[in-house]
């Protein structure tokens, strides 16, 4: 052993432990420290290379890696799983804005356009334009009909 526990007697001397034949043992010199605990041991370190050890594979812990994957991936999908529907109301309610926003940019373009439709469609317009192209209405005498009316002949029935 490296130290022993000295036992005190009731007169203050130290003892140490009792010997072989359990009688006690006086020390030499009451006035003598006792050795420091660990004094004698000599520490030796060794350089160990264990860049060739391999170690054996253990199928229980592999087992459980895997099970704990599954495990992660199992509450993260879960996770997802219950913030979805949240998720989602948040994107139809960023869609619906965009959709409100577009429907009154087109309301207004329609109405632009109906206001400009309405000037072009304009009497006025139409007269000033028919002028600027020639396209008044001639005399009655100037015009031709096309296609006069038939009186019930027929190219099929023309006699010879």
């Amino acid at each position: 052993m490296a130290t022993m526990a000295a036992y005190i007697k009731r007169t203050g001397t130290p003892m140490i432990a009792p010997a072989a034949n359990g009688e006690w043992e006086q020390p030499i010199d009451s006035y003598r420290l006792r050795p420091l605990p660990s004094e004698d041991v000599y520490f030796f370190s060794k350089k160990i290379d264990n860049s060739r050890v391999v170690r054996e594979s253990d199928p229980a812990a592999r087992r459980k890696a895997w099970k704990a994957g599954a495990k992660g991936f199992a509450a993260a999908g879960l996770v997802i799983i219950l913030l979805m529907p949240r998720a989602l109301s948040m994107v139809a309610g960023y869609q619906i804005h965009l959709l409100a926003r577009d429907h009154d940019r087109l309301v207004n373009e329609r109405a632009a356009l109906q206001l400009e439709e309405a000037k072009l469609q304009s009497p006025e317009r139409l007269e000033q334009l028919a002028r600027d192209l020639n396209l008044i209405t001639p005399d009655p005498k100037r015009v031709v009909v096309l296609n006069p009316k038939s009186e019930g002949a027929l190219a099929m029935n023309v006699t010879k």
